[in-house]
């Protein structure tokens, strides 16, 4: 399977938590433009990920995920649902 990984990093400067999520939100949305830009023939994507810091950590950030691993997380989360009865 192809993987590519894109980072931005800043350094130097403070960032509250809600500066923190504000950027990551601007940043999913500037890549998924890029991915529609660069003309990137996907076939049934699966987007995955937050920008909330305080939900999941490791799932901060997002991943976009195509082929045969995206059906098949896809499946998984139709599977589970997408909430919790409390």
């Amino acid at each position: 399977m192809a993987r590519s990984e894109f980072r931005f990093v800043v350094d130097g400067v403070e960032l509250t938590t809600e500066q923190q999520s504000l950027i990551a939100g601007e940043i999913q949305k500037a890549g998924l433009k890029a991915l529609a830009v660069a003309g990137t023939k996907l076939t049934n994507p699966l987007s995955v990920g937050h920008a909330n810091l305080k939900l999941r950590p490791e799932w901060y950030g997002l991943w976009v995920l195509d082929g045969p691993f995206a059906d098949e997380l896809g499946k998984k989360i139709n599977d589970i649902g997408f909430w919790v009865q409390r």
